[in-house]
């Protein structure tokens, strides 16, 4: 996400006629929210699924959180489900989920600081992140307050470490007189470009020179909407798709 949508919500919806089986939707932007109002459904007959939710990252893939209706003679009355199979499924170009937010393991105090994540992170060296959810303000200090918020390009090390540089000078951030980091943090990349390839490097050979131009991840975002979320072959369904400016995780608050 572009500095252009920081703390700015997002929106975009669908309006389509089910043929009663799984459908894989392709949004603009990578959403946090996903919400399908069946308004076939909206009549009030036991059993209808009116309202089905996807929110990202979700625990299990599939899982579709519902409305049903549970008494033919009160449209109002509802029932909440947990569907477990048939639900949504990311569909994704790039082979499956892509999550660009990632939850920080550990940040050193060195020069190069040094970012490692839980889980492989998929970024490359020059891409542009985001470190987020650090610092004393956050319910229990976390630690690593002078890089809270900020963007830093980065140098890819491991699956799971990068290490940062200063987005204009390009320089290693030196973090060693930096609040010792404790524990938790996000980490969100922001922009998906690579550097310039300047001067050329592959090809060497091509006359005149030509520097190669600026690469992009060709992701497609797709959520396949499954067959207890599709309804009947006819009913209308309205979908709307949701993107949050900005999460905060502040952890656990009990």
């Amino acid at each position: 996400m572009s500095d252009k949508f920081l703390g700015q919500t997002r929106t975009e919806a669908f309006k389509l006629i089910s043929g009663g089986a799984a459908y894989p939707l392709v949004f603009s932007w990578q959403p946090d929210l996903v919400i399908v109002n069946n308004l076939t459904d909206w009549t009030g007959t036991a059993g209808g699924l009116p309202r089905s939710f996807w929110f990202r990252d979700q625990i299990t893939t599939a899982h579709a959180f519902q409305q049903a209706v549970i008494d033919s003679a009160a449209g109002a009355s509802f029932n909440f489900l947990d569907t477990a199979t048939n639900g949504f499924t990311v569909a994704d170009t790039d082979g499956g989920a892509t999550v660009y937010r990632k939850v920080v393991n550990s940040i050193t105090q060195a020069d190069p600081c040094v970012v490692e994540t839980t889980v492989a992170h998929g970024f490359q060296t020059d891409q542009i992140v985001r470190l987020t959810d650090l610092g004393a303000d956050m319910p229990t200090a976390r630690g690593m307050d002078q890089i809270n918020n900020k963007r830093f390009k980065i140098v890819v090390l491991t699956a799971t470490t990068f290490s940062l540089k200063d987005v204009i000078t390009g320089e290693d951030i030196n973090s060693t007189s930096y609040t010792a980091w404790v524990a938790g943090g996000s980490v969100t990349l922001e922009s998906r470009s690579l550097s310039l390839n300047n001067p050329q490097v592959d090809p060497y050979d091509v006359t005149p020179y030509s520097p190669t131009g600026f690469k992009y991840d060709p992701i497609e975002y797709k959520l396949t909407l499954g067959t207890s979320v599709m309804g009947g072959d006819g009913d209308v369904l309205l979908v709307e798709s949701i993107g949050w400016g900005k999460v905060t995780d502040l952890g656990d608050v009990g």
